[in-house]
This record gives C-alpha cells, structure tokens and sequence, in this order.
C-alpha cells in the first residue's frame, strides 16, 4: 500500500468527489462497502461479486450517497470516476483471515488480501472510513483533525529548523577561530535530520488533505527543498573520511538507519560520522576541520570541480592560502571558475577577521 498510498489520499482528499460521498454517507450515519477494480467481469465470473444492479454511469458524490443506502456494495472503477454495479453482494475466501471486527471491515480486509485492490469500508457504528489495499489498512481521518495534525507537525519542523540556522551560524563563528568540535557538528547534523524527518512525517496529512494543504504545502516544500543540501554539505565536511555522494542529499542516507527518536542520541551521530567517542567531554574535544565543501557548494560550481579542489587541498585551512593562479592552473578549473571559488574565500576571511579567528 505504501506505493499506492498517495494516488489513494489524492483520490480520497477533502473536497474531492469520492470524499464528498463518503463524508456524506457518514453525516447521514451510513455505512458502505466499496470495491474498486477495472476488471469487474474477472470477479463477477469467480462469484466474487453476485447480484446487483448494473449502472455504469459517471461518478457523482450524490449518487453515491444514494446508492449506499441500499444494504448491498458498491463496485466502482479502479479510479472512482464510473459507478459499474450497486447493492451487490461480495464473497470472499473464507481461508483468508482477518483480525477485523463488523462485517463489512472483516469482508473488506479479506477481499483487499484476496484481490490486491483497493476496497473502502464506511462503519455506521463506529463513524470511520477504513481503506484496505493488499494486507494494509489506512484509516482516513477527519478534516479537523488532519489540520491539527498537520499544523502540529509543521510547527514542530519549523522550531528545528529555526533551530538548525542558529547552530549553523555558530558553527560559521567557530570555523573562523579553528574551535569546531565533533560535538557541535554532531548537535548540527541531530537537529538537521529532525527537521527533515518531521517535515516527511506531515507528508502523510498533506497527501490526505490534498489541495486544502494550503500553506503548510509550501512551508514542507521549502524546508525539503533547502535544508538537505544545507545539511549533506556540512555531512560531508566533517566525516571522518572522505565520502562518495553524488549529491549533497545523498549523505543524509548514512543516518536512515537510526530510528527518529534516536536522533538526539549524540554518541550515535558521531560515530555514523566515523568517531567513536562515549563522553560529552571527548565530544567537545575532538576539533575538527572542514574539508570546504560547505563553502565550495554555495559558489554553485559543479560537484566534480569541488570535489577537484578538495582532493588536492584537503581542507578549508590549506585552501584559504591558495592564490587565484594556483587555482586558474588546476586541470578543469580555469580562470572563471577559479575567480568564483577565491571570491568565496575572500568572504571567509573577512568573516575571520570580523569574528577575530585565524585559520593559520
């Protein structure tokens, strides 16, 4: 279901036409089954679907509405736009089990397992709205609580965001007097991967909540689209070795085996990182150097002349004392990429002189 889960919430969104049947259903205390296939024949030839009526006409929210007042099923087409039969019965396998309760959730379970398709249960008792697709179930939520919830999730995402930046200037200040520490990095990069993972964790309601997301939309698109870069570059500054990414994204992938609650855990980044350290003291000092990937990535130069420069200076601290002709003769570089890349530096060591720090 995780493949088809968002085609799904897109077709079960609030204010699309299938929700606005179902939501009508539920307001009217009904209940209803729904199977979704393009093939209805195929079931109708097993006996999967027996008797019925055959309409075969254009979705509406209303005629579905009165549809599901008849105590049979309703088979649409595998996206919801045609209505093909109502009031029809469904069997089902009965070797298939199921942990459901009710009847029409214990048959909807068992046909989504016995068909690999969607089908979509409404309980008049328990006012819910249940989509069974293979083995897994989703539960659709109501709009007030998807914007809750969303809000919540987005509102969590922006204080570690705000969070990230702050750290991130901090770490512009202690790169300028050589003061870095594994645990300002591992702190930075915590804080990074949470406001990523919390922002993916509302992707869920925003699918759900299709074109009402509204802001929220945007904000999750800002935070996804900005800060992994941000956050790969400084990953693959300070790695203990030098990494292989294609891109800046990529080396968020060393952390996605840590589960999300054990991203505080600082011993934990670290030794993702390549350092095996057991007390905030060997944290604090172990200083460490950038490699100036961070510095080099925002001159928006190719990766391959980056990783050029880095490959044959090794660290901000030699870079910063390279001449523009020693860089203009580098296999690849030339004058203007050259000039980009010293006018980067030159920044950096007004910043050094600005916070007082030296890289000599």
């Amino acid at each position: 279901m995780k493949e088809m889960l968002p085609e799904l919430l897109t077709m079960m969104a609030p204010g699309k036409p299938l929700r606005k049947g179902l939501d009508r259903i539920m307001d009217a205390n009904l209940g209803v089954l729904m199977f979704f296939v393009e093939d209805a024949q195929k079931y109708i030839d097993t006996n999967v679907i027996q008797l019925g009526f055959k309409i075969d006409i254009d979705f509406e929210s209303e005629k579905l509405y009165e549809l599901a007042k008849m105590d049979g099923a309703i088979v649409l087409n595998r996206d919801g736009s045609r209505i093909l039969y109502a009031n029809v019965q469904l069997n089902t396998d009965s070797s298939i089990p199921s942990s459901e309760t009710g009847m029409r959730h214990r048959t909807a379970h068992k046909l989504a397992i016995q068909s690999q398709k969607l089908v979509i249960a409404v309980s008049k008792r328990r006012s819910t709205i249940s989509a069974f697709y293979g083995k897994e179930k989703y539960e659709l939520l109501s709009e007030a609580v998807l914007f809750s919830r969303l809000n919540q999730e987005i509102t969590i995402a922006q204080r570690y965001k705000q969070n990230f930046y702050e750290l991130i200037e901090v770490l512009n200040s202690e790169e300028s007097s050589n003061t870095v520490s594994l645990y300002d990095v591992s702190e930075i990069i915590s804080k990074g991967l949470l406001t990523v993972r919390i922002t993916q964790r509302s992707e869920i309601y925003l699918k759900e909540m299709g074109d009402l997301a509204g802001s929220a939309y945007l904000e999750h698109r800002e935070i996804l689209s900005t800060v992994p870069k941000v956050l790969g570059a400084i990953i693959i500054d300070y790695t203990a070795s030098v990494p292989e990414f294609d891109s800046c994204e990529e080396a968020l992938s060393m952390f996605d085996s840590i589960k999300t609650e054990n991203l505080l855990d600082l011993f934990l980044i670290a030794q993702r990182l390549g350092y095996k350290k057991d007390s905030d003291e060997g944290l604090k000092e172990t200083i460490l150097t950038p490699r100036a990937f961070r510095l080099l990535y925002s001159t928006k130069l190719p990766q391959t002349s980056i990783k050029t420069i880095i490959g044959k200076y090794e660290n901000l601290t030699n870079l910063l004392n390279v001449s523009l002709d020693e860089l203009s003769a580098i296999g690849g570089i030339g004058k203007r990429k050259a000039r980009i890349i010293t006018s980067a530096l030159m920044r950096k060591k007004m910043q050094n002189e600005f916070e007082g720090g030296s890289y000599q």
